[in-house]
Parts: structure tokens; sequence; C-alpha cells
């Protein structure tokens, strides 16, 4: 965590300016502090060695001073750490960042939070050009850098990019091929980040600024230039003709009108295959309908379109990282409100897969949008996985809190390459499970389904089981069940496409500004997104 280096360094001054040149030498880089600059990230690992310094072009005589300095402060390294030193020619201020021990084993997040904390260390000291010294993963202290300069101030009078540097460098090692590595993981990461950051925005804005029409305006504003991209937007009548009805009943009690976008990505000119489809629930503000939500704490429903943020997001990286797969993702986009032509509770609407619903929540809205989009992304593109990702239930929430994406697929194989996405992007995810008694908690005495359970247990699962449904022919469903004979676990069904749900009801806000985290909508689990298309463009399932 933050130490008080400043106070510390000043308190160490006056006890020992008259004994030690190095005392002397703080006290007078204190007094001129604010005219300082230049900065510098250095990581120190828990074995009280730099990382780095030789690349960072630090003299044997400038790595003790530093080492000198941070010694008298008592920092040994440890992770979380940040404390603030001098060069010894008084012209640059020195975040040294703690590392931990060189073998710790979530190295990269480490990088990650310690880059993040060094940064915000030298905004609060007003540096205008810092310099990041060389780090384990590159990549990593590349994403702790640009997630911790987010600020969401658009509609502030005075605006935080001016506490922020003018420029960041990252300092690789001497060698051409080093350098050249480190220069692409570093890129690579800035797009990773700058990916969270656009889902983080698109959040944190308030639904009359980001109504279904303007969010389908970003996107295409961000994505239709791209390379390889194409982007589609839908209204009602397309809805209509496309027999959308769940999307067309939450829509129903708002005046603004629904949007589907459709983004296509071809990076694999080998293939017209899809490896990967993803659908974001994209309800961009959500009041409950008639089975409204309490007051407080309404306002994080502007964020409840953080599956469809997401998604995009993700495509946006993707996009520009030029990867070498073919990926869709598509949006489905409208307001939950209540008005005399809104869905009310008992009412029933036949979805595009045929099914008849009765909607006995009007606050179970998400799974009604991701029902249909799921359906018509499946039968239009044939992907051989798709994965939803929605803000579903505040069951998650109580179930895995903040931290975790709960995760639900009947596919061992898609949940390994989740995990080991998640692995590498530093996103937890914990798998949830999947189970024949939630399909028959979802039966209904006058439609096909309900859309609720009919116990009060289990709503993250039972709303998982709900959108199963609209993944696979139903006919063929059916007749699989009709061979059951005793319920079972849902838990290892490879047939295509393979589906997986993520429900991140729990990590759509940060409640914490430590290292490279905001208070606010977070934009997780946008790299675990990218990460997880990256690796399949590497390895097909």
């Amino acid at each position: 965590m933050y130490s008080s280096a400043l106070s510390k360094i000043s308190r160490t001054a006056v006890r020992a300016a008259t004994r030690s040149p190095l005392a002397r030498t703080i006290a007078t880089s204190t007094a001129s502090l604010s005219q300082i600059k230049e900065g510098l990230v250095l990581g120190l690992f828990s074995s009280n060695k730099l990382c780095g310094a030789d690349q960072a072009a630090l003299t044997p005589s400038q790595q003790k001073h530093i080492l000198d300095h941070v010694g008298a402060l008592g920092h040994t390294g440890e992770s979380g750490s940040v404390h603030l030193v001098l060069s010894d020619d008084l012209k640059k201020q020195i975040a040294v960042v703690g590392l931990g021990p060189e073998s710790a084993k979530q190295q990269s997040e480490v990088v990650r939070m310690a880059v993040a904390n060094g940064i915000k260390r030298l905004c609060a000291n007003k540096v205008s050009n810092v310099s990041v010294g060389p780090m384990p993963s590159a990549k990593a202290a590349s994403e702790g850098a640009a997630l911790a300069l987010y600020s969401f101030d658009h509609f502030k009078s005075k605006k935080s990019a001016n506490d922020k540097p003018k420029s960041i460098t990252y300092l690789a090692d001497n060698s051409s091929n080093a350098q050249s590595q480190a220069a692409g993981e570093w890129s690579s990461g800035e797009i990773y980040a700058e990916a969270q950051n656009w889902a983080r925005d698109l959040m944190n804005t308030p639904a009359n600024f980001m109504t279904p029409t303007i969010f389908a305006q970003r996107v295409q504003e961000e994505l239709q230039n791209l390379s390889n991209v194409s982007v589609n937007v839908y209204d009602a009548q397309w809805a209509e003709e496309q027999r959308m009805g769940g999307l067309l009943a939450v829509s129903r009690g708002s005046e603004e009108p629904l949007r589907f976008v459709e983004i296509i990505y071809k990076g694999d000119k080998s293939s017209t295959d899809v490896s990967l489809a993803m659908v974001g629930k994209g309800i961009t503000f959500d009041t409950g309908g008639y089975s409204l939500k309490p007051g407080r704490h309404m306002d994080l429903m502007k964020g409840d379109m953080g599956g469809g943020a997401t998604v995009v997001s993700a495509m946006r990286a993707i996009a520009k990282l030029q990867l070498p797969i073919n990926v869709v993702a598509t949006v489905p986009l409208c307001e939950n409100m209540i008005s005399g032509r809104a869905t009310k509770v008992s009412d029933i609407y036949t979805s595009r897969a045929g099914l008849t619903v009765e909607v006995m929540n009007t606050d179970a809205e998400g799974r009604i949008v991701l029902g249909d989009a799921l359906h018509y992304t499946v039968e239009k593109h044939q992907p051989r996985a798709i994965i939803d990702v929605a803000t579903l239930t505040g069951a998650m929430v109580v179930a895995l809190g903040e931290l975790y994406t709960g995760v639900f697929t009947p596919s061992p194989m898609l949940w390994s390459r989740i995990s080991t996405a998640s692995n590498a992007s530093d996103e937890p995810v914990w798998r949830m499970p999947l189970h024949d008694v939630w399909d028959s908690m979802l039966e209904s005495p006058v439609a096909d389904l309900s859309n609720i359970g009919n116990k009060s247990e289990a709503g993250a699962c039972t709303a998982a089981a709900f959108l199963r449904h609209f993944v696979r022919d139903n006919a063929k469903d059916a007749a699989g069940d009709k061979e059951k004979t005793v319920p079972g676990e849902q838990n290892n069904d490879e047939s295509l496409p393979r589906w997986a749900h993520l429900d991140i009801a729990g990590p759509m806000e940060g409640t914490t500004t430590a290292g490279h985290h905001h208070k606010g909508m977070s934009g997780r689990p946008t790299r675990l997104l990218v990460e997880l298309a990256n690796q399949l463009s590497k390895e097909k399932l």
C-alpha cells in the first residue's frame, strides 16, 4: 500500500542532517520536489535486488544510491509497496515499487499492480514524463500503466487529464531482439487496457447519454474503420422480422427505440468458420419494470449493459491486434422501463426459438433479450463456440462477490480455455454447476418456460439453464432429455456449438482504488475475452 514517503524522508532528514551526506541530499531534494518533472518506475524484489537496473541505464553508484534510500525507509520489496526516491543528480523522481519474490506465481498481476502504484505516485507529484524500468512482463506493465491512468471526468468542469503524464516510455533490454519483443508486448498491453478502459467509459456513462441508439453509434464510430471489421445496426422493424419476441417485449416500456448491434471480424482468411461468437446483454438502463427494483443502488443500473460493453470492447481489441481468427459479437440493446405499454408480470411472449415464455418477473429481463440474441447468432453464424456475457443475477453477487465471474458451461474443453485465459489475464473465474433439476424449475403451467425458477433458490443457476434452451436445437434437446431416467449434471457435453454463460453481476462494479483498480464500473472481464480469442487463434477448439 502507499507509504507516506515524503513525510518519512523529511523526518529522516531532520534527525540526521548533521550526521549523513545521504540525509543532507534527501533534505535538499525534498525542498525542490515540485520542480522535478521526470519520473522513473523501478521494480525491487524482496531479495533487495533492483529489477532491470542495468537496462534502465543505472550505474552501480546510482543503484547503490537508490538501495540505500529505500533501505533507510524500511522498503524490503514486498509486493504492493511503493516508495519515492530522488536520483542522485536530483533530476528524476523514482518510484521504487515492490515486486515480492522473483519466483512469485502470479508475477503478471504483481507487475500490473506495482506499475500502477508507481504511476499513480508519480502523477500525484505532477511528473510530466515517466519511464518504466524493465519488468518481468512488459505486457502486464503496460496494462498497469494504462489502467491506472483511467478517470471518468467527462461531465466535470475540471478535467484530470492535466494531472496525467505527457509521455510514458518502457525501458527494455539493450539487445535489439529484447527491445523488439518488449515493444510488441508493451503495445499489446496498451490495446488490452484501452479496451477495458473503453468498456469502463461505456458503463460509467449515465443512461441519458448512453441510450441504445447512442451505444450503437459509439460502436460504429470506434470499429467501422478497423481492418476486417463490419458493423451492422438493426432496429425494431428488423427485430420483428427476426421474430425476436423477447427483445420486443422488454423494450415495449421505453420511449427509446431498441437497437441490435452485430460485429463481424474476419481475421482468418484461410477459413469461413466462426471460431468464437460473443453475445452481450445490452440493457442500457434497468428499472426492473413492473417488478420494480429498490431505489437504493438503482444508479448502478446504468451499467446493466456491462456484458455488451465488454463484448464490443473485446472486439475492438481483437481487431486492433489483428488476431488470425473469425469472431462475431451481437448485442441486443434496449431499456427496461415502466409505462402503459410495458410488459406485465404473467404476460407471455414467443421467442425467436419458437418457445413461449411466461414472464413471472420483469426484472429477469436480461435472459429474455439474450435468448433471442443467442438463437439468432447460432443460427446465422454457426460458431464453434459461443459465450454470453451478462450482469444477470443478484444471486451471483451473493455467491462470488465482486472478485469472480461465474461461468456456466457443459463443455470441459471450453471451460479449460476460459480458465487458461483467466490465468493469463488475471481475471478470476469460477465454474458453476449446470443440472437437469434447474430445467424442471423453469416449468410453467401455461407456457413452454417461465423466465424465473419456481423456487426461491439457485437464481443464477436457473438463469443459466434458461439461456441454454436457446443455444441448441430444441427438438434435439427434448429427445435427449427423454433418454435420461435420472436427473444429472450437465458437465460433459462437447456438441457444437460449445456454450458458456458468464455472469458478471459481481465484477461489474469496483469498490477499491488499489493499483490499477478504480471505484465505479470496472470494464471486466474485457481482457479475459480478448485473451480467449487470442488463444483460440493459436489453437482452435
